[in-house]
């Protein structure tokens, strides 16, 4: 069996297996570039990287608690009065099923709002939606401009995300430098330790694999970014 069919016997076993809080926060794996550019990679990294990947991109859609079999009082006339925040809830919702019946196409349609209104859940979201090719066309382009647009804000889900694909080489030029950039501003801004531990490993395991140099320039980026707002 060659490393490329075992890749991709894993990244099937893994969507089943790794942790999921909700329906909503079920993996979302490495894109289609990244199990097609495996080749160098070692496969028991490639496990490893995914099941990180896995828990680091489904965190937003998941963050609304359940209340099965109706949507909480006011919250869609607060999402059709343009609240950002309730539009990302409702179409987290539309998303896994929890108050209404599953609908990717409005789950997109109300990320969609928010994200146009510069919300940063509701941008890494719409990228997460692109990703996993749900409710809107599948495109690791468009995950990773919208990525982007929520990493600028500061949003560490985000900026987890935008590394991930760095390291892959999805939908953006393969760079590490950026990689590590992207996975340590969002271990600094994580809310949990968790996911501090979570971002910190992936840091890690990808600094393992770049020079003295690399690493220099990395941490120097790191240290001299700011938000777009504070620009």
């Amino acid at each position: 069996m060659t490393a490329g069919v075992l890749a991709r016997v894993l990244f099937r076993r893994n969507e089943a297996t790794a942790p999921a809080a909700s329906p909503a926060a079920a993996p979302a794996g490495p894109s289609r570039a990244a199990v097609r550019a495996l080749g160098p990679l070692p496969v028991a990294g490639f496990a490893a990287g995914r099941l990180a990947l896995a828990v680091c991109l489904a965190a937003a859609l998941a963050e609304q608690p359940a209340h099965a079999g109706q949507l909480p009082s006011g919250l869609r006339e607060r999402a059709e009065q343009g609240d950002p925040a309730a539009q990302n809830e409702i179409g987290g919702r539309y998303y896994a099923g929890r108050g209404v019946e599953r609908d990717d196409a409005e789950a997109a349609r109300w990320i969609r709002l928010a994200a146009a209104q510069g919300y940063a859940p509701a941008q890494y979201n719409l990228g997460l939606l692109h990703f996993r090719n749900r409710g809107v066309a599948g495109s690791d382009a468009e995950a990773a401009r919208w990525y982007r647009a929520a990493a600028e804000q500061g949003y560490a889900p985000a900026q987890a995300g935008l590394g991930y694909l760095h390291v892959y080489g999805a939908g953006v030029d393969e760079d590490h430098v950026l990689a590590h950039m992207w996975l340590e501003l969002a271990w600094r801004g994580a809310g949990d330790d968790r996911t501090r531990r979570l971002y910190a490993g992936r840091r890690e395991e990808l600094a393992a694999r770049m020079s003295a140099e690399d690493l220099r320039e990395s941490r120097r980026l790191a240290d001299r970014w700011r938000p777009a707002a504070e620009r």
